[in-house]
């Protein structure tokens, strides 16, 4: 699977001894609103900024559509031996063939840990290897260097920089431009 999928696709299961990821479950309420309350995670990805119940249960709706529609996928990232949600992983299929995006948070009580490591090296091992994905690649602010450090990590290789690239309520940003490669 190399290009950009219209139907249903597979969830992995992934985990090591630190975190699992996970389907998205209506028990993980409390990380999405966790999330945010955050000052950052809201103002990046699709987590509602006032979030509720129900505005949570949409979101995890949004993520489980992800995998059903083909655009990719979006799991829990888990701690290992308690099981509750700490944050996300996602990773989408790019409109170009055989690349994905990979996109990552973790709520401020669970930071410092090593879940966001572990969870994008998984899911990029994963993508790599049984997706058939040649590259995946990740868009990082350039003043986030917590995030630059999770995916230097990872064996992710920085490119450059895209001016003006993301818009956010707060205004346009530039990205640095990270990915790394299936191996030759």
């Amino acid at each position: 699977m190399t290009d950009t999928q219209a139907g249903p696709l597979a969830e992995p299961l992934l985990k090591d001894a630190t975190v699992r990821l996970r389907r998205w479950a209506v028990t993980d309420l409390a990380c999405v609103r966790a999330a945010s309350e955050d000052t950052v995670i809201p103002e990046g990805t699709t987590v509602p900024r006032d979030c509720d119940d129900e505005a949570g249960r949409a979101w995890i709706a949004r993520q489980w559509a992800r995998s059903q529609t083909g655009q990719g996928w979006s799991l829990a990232v888990c701690d290992a031996h308690t099981g509750r949600a700490v944050g996300c992983v996602v990773l989408l299929l790019r409109p170009q063939k055989g690349v994905g995006g990979i996109g990552y948070w973790i709520v401020p009580e669970a930071r410092g840990r090593g879940y966001a490591s572990r969870a994008v090296n998984l899911m990029t091992g994963w993508g790599l290897r049984e997706c058939g994905l040649a590259r995946v690649e990740a868009w990082v602010e350039p003043d986030n260097d917590r995030s630059a450090g999770v995916l230097t990590r990872c064996g992710f290789e920085r490119e450059g920089r895209l001016r003006s690239f993301l818009t956010f309520s707060s205004g346009r940003t530039d990205v640095l431009v990270f990915s790394r490669l299936a191996e030759s």
